[in-house]
């Protein structure tokens, strides 16, 4: 085992309206939480699990982790997140107990990852020290400015990030403690990364490795889920 893990779901699900925070969310009939937490436990690499929640909802979390088959016997927490994504990752890297040089960072919004691509990631990582999922941008992407275009970019170079990202143990914490030294902000673990100067690689993503962003969304991984029931 060589991979821990964190969750990413301290957000309040301001967008989600009335259905509250996202890890709750139930996704063909089991919370989102639970969904992710089965398909890292499924990957045998992984050997310790922090989820970062919001205040509110650690004490639901901590028995949801507690109530998990873990025949493996994987460490697995429930940690308050910060009151950023960026800062609920960092706090889930002094929440870690174990010392395993692999590190995974996955929003727990995307509901529908896979065991497979969480390994295709892994995969990547351990080659190059720090590697993404991601599609092709599909759309073509303006750059506009007081709702007036102001340029178009090459689609055929863009790509959507998607999680988990996974890096070796020393970049991520390096890339974190770079950016609250110097006050930076991100979206994704991957700029911190870029930004001290390592090279990311990029591994095909998953259409269905959507990420749960509003209401509309929730039709969509229906589908997707049923899609899969039906391959499976």
């Amino acid at each position: 085992m060589d991979l821990a893990v964190i969750l990413a779901g301290a957000g309040d699900g301001r967008r989600m309206g009335a259905l509250g925070p996202k890890l709750l969310i139930p996704i063909g009939g089991r919370p989102a939480l639970e969904r992710v937490l089965d398909a890292f436990l499924e990957v045998e690499s992984v050997g310790e699990i922090v989820a970062m929640i919001p205040p509110a909802l650690l004490a639901e979390a901590r028995r949801s982790l507690g109530s998990r088959p873990n025949p493996r016997g994987i460490s697995l927490k429930a940690a308050t997140g910060g009151a950023t994504r960026q800062a609920s990752v960092q706090k889930g890297l002094e929440a870690l107990e174990q010392n395993l040089p692999f590190v995974a960072v996955h929003d727990v919004a995307r509901v529908l990852v896979s065991p497979a691509l969480i390994e295709r990631v892994l995969r990547a990582a351990r080659a190059a020290g720090a590697a993404i999922p991601a599609c092709p941008v599909r759309d073509t992407v303006k750059e506009v400015e007081a709702e007036r275009v102001v340029g178009s970019v090459d689609r055929d170079r863009l790509q959507a990030a998607q999680t988990p990202q996974i890096f070796a143990r020393d970049i991520l914490a390096r890339a974190h403690a770079s950016a609250a030294e110097e006050g930076v902000a991100a979206t994704d673990d991957s700029m911190l990364v870029e930004r001290i100067g390592c090279e990311v690689a990029v591994v095909p993503g998953e259409s269905s490795n959507l990420k749960l962003t509003e209401p509309a969304d929730l039709a969509l991984l229906e589908a997707w889920l049923q899609t899969r029931r039906a391959e499976d």
